[in-house]
């Protein structure tokens, strides 16, 4: 039966609708997790060595040692089992 309000018959217009429209509420939801990437001291460690082989430049020993401030107050005395935060890519100058 034909609806009295729509003239061009049962079925609704859409002919002035704009494609390229769409919902976010049926689009999932990226998140990006950081992982902690951490490193364990071994005996004959040092912040450079660490540095050299973690981030591939042992003058960057500086950034280990911010990123675990909390923990380490002598950049000369790190000890062997030590977990220790490495710095990420964002933290990077």
């Amino acid at each position: 039966m034909p609806n009295p309000n729509n003239p061009k018959g049962s079925r609704p217009d859409f002919s002035d609708v704009a494609s390229g429209s769409s919902s976010a509420a049926n689009r999932p939801v990226e998140r990006h997790v950081e992982r902690e990437v951490t490193y364990t001291v071994q005996k004959g460690d040092s912040l450079s060595k660490i540095a050299q082989q973690q981030l591939g430049d042992g003058r960057k020993w500086k950034e280990i040692f911010e990123a675990n401030r909390d923990q380490i107050t002598n950049p000369d005395l790190i000890h062997p089992g030590q977990v220790l935060r490495m710095p990420t890519e964002e933290g990077r100058p």
